[in-house]
């Protein structure tokens, strides 16, 4: 990945994560003011596609550090994506107050791991191979604008294509990185 990539991808995923919690934050205060239906609205019109975009965003991101490699790498991916399904169903299922909360006290927790990084390497022998081919950030950029235009539930997608491509590049321990001479671990 070149670095004006990189930055503009970095840029892109913290617009779509300020934008999922602004979302967020204006769902909780219609819901306060008992405005259900443009809290509704809010979610599937703005709070969705922030919330898909700033997971995509992050595993492209993530694609240059390595999807395991690094703990709080593993956790935001593994937070971020439980959190734009799961924090969006307690919306839908009438949890406003709960949903919400959960998600901006998730999203400042994960703005605070990715600034701080902390935790150290999970897997520190092994490195990160970046992803070849533009066509793949192109697809996962444009799942999220596409399934806004055309209506329809794109969202696995990228999802499908992060989840090939790292099967693809993966070594698995005995074969590779984490093998000893001898077959020892």
């Amino acid at each position: 990945m070149t670095k004006k990539l990189r930055q503009a991808l970095v840029l892109l995923h913290l617009m779509t994560a300020f934008g999922w919690f602004a979302a967020t934050v204006a769902v909780l205060l219609l819901t306060a003011h008992g405005q259900v239906e443009a809290a509704l609205l809010v979610d599937d019109r703005l709070l969705a596609d922030c919330s898909f975009m700033t997971v995509y965003t992050g595993l492209m991101l993530a694609a240059n550090w390595g999807f395991t490699r690094f703990w709080w790498i593993t956790v935001k991916l593994v937070t971020t994506i439980g959190l734009a399904l799961g924090g969006r169903a307690l919306f839908h299922d009438g949890m406003f107050v709960a949903g919400g909360v959960l998600m901006v006290a998730a999203i400042a927790a994960l703005a605070w791991i990715g600034r701080m990084k902390p935790w150290g390497q999970l897997r520190p022998h092994v490195q990160a191979k970046p992803w070849r081919h533009p066509a793949i950030y192109v697809v996962i950029l444009a799942t999220p604008v596409l399934d806004y235009v055309t209506g329809l539930p794109l969202q696995a997608i990228p999802a499908a294509a992060v989840l090939v491509l790292a099967s693809r590049t993966a070594r698995w321990p005995g074969r590779g990185v984490l093998s000893r001479p001898g077959g020892r671990r």
